[in-house]
């Protein structure tokens, strides 16, 4: 169920413990190849295969394509919130489905950036609403595991318009992606300690500027990416995703909620 082309009676008419999906995507350069809207297609196509896997049983919202990206900002065309407006936007859209009397939350991540802030806006969200339960996915961090039994590029090769990116949008929106224009970039040697690939994350937190890092923008090797790969990567993340709802519509984190003592339905 897709919440814009719903009436506002029949929203009302749900029931209020449906699985309610947040998507939250970005507007910013994805090196040569990629367009602007990336992350929110991704976490679009995602919330859409999602739904179909669930049997039409979630509650979709639309896709928040403003994101945080000051550091992309050297890149004609990307778009960025302030941190502070993007954690009032993602706290009002939330607050906003609570306010309706919806209890489970699943917000979906698909940028890099969002992710420590829409951490706090969790926290912050959960303090306010203890009775709602609300879960946080980025989308690679779901399904490490099964992503990497199905890469070909080395570590270092998943990033920013890398593999993982380029084969997602040649299986989704393939007119979208700029083949001949597909190189690797911005795989430079780094410390033992810091973020390596989307698999791979570091032991310690540094500020990345692609506009440093990178020829063009882009983080990692996508030539190995394909349309075919992109399906075996859509199908694993959705795969743990369908998890994640069905533990979320038991008693899988309420259990764990009840154990740290927080108030739960």
């Amino acid at each position: 169920m897709f919440l814009a082309e719903m009436t506002w009676q029949e929203v009302d008419s749900c029931d209020r413990s449906t699985v309610v999906v947040a998507p939250f995507g970005a507007m910013e350069q994805h090196s040569l190849h990629l367009p602007l809207e990336t992350d929110t297609l991704i976490a679009q196509e995602l919330s859409l295969r999602l739904d179909a896997a669930c049997g039409g049983s979630l509650l979709i919202l639309p896709t928040q394509w403003l994101g945080f990206s000051p550091h992309h900002m050297s890149f004609s065309g990307t778009i960025t919130a302030s941190a502070s407006t993007y954690m009032e936007m993602a706290n009002q859209i939330l607050s906003s489905i609570a306010n309706a009397g919806f209890r489970n939350l699943l917000i979906l991540n698909s940028h890099g950036g969002n992710a420590a802030i829409l951490e706090v806006v969790l926290a912050e969200f959960q303090s306010k609403h203890p009775t709602v339960q609300s879960v946080l996915v980025t989308y690679w961090n779901v399904a490490v595991d099964e992503l990497e039994r199905i890469r070909d590029s080395p570590i270092g090769g998943m990033g920013h318009a890398c593999e993982l990116e380029t084969s997602l949008v040649l299986a989704g929106k393939p007119g979208l992606v700029r083949t001949a224009k597909i190189e690797p970039d911005g795989m430079g040697v780094r410390s033992r300690f810091l973020y390596r690939d989307m698999l791979v994350p570091g032991t310690v937190t540094t500020w990345w500027n692609p506009a440093e890092t990178s020829k063009h923008g882009g983080e990692g090797d996508p030539t190995s990416a394909s349309a075919e790969k992109g399906k075996r990567f859509f199908a694993a993340i959705v795969g743990r995703l369908v998890e994640v709802v069905r533990e979320m519509s038991s008693e899988g984190f309420r259990t764990q909620q009840e154990s740290h003592g927080r108030e739960v339905v």
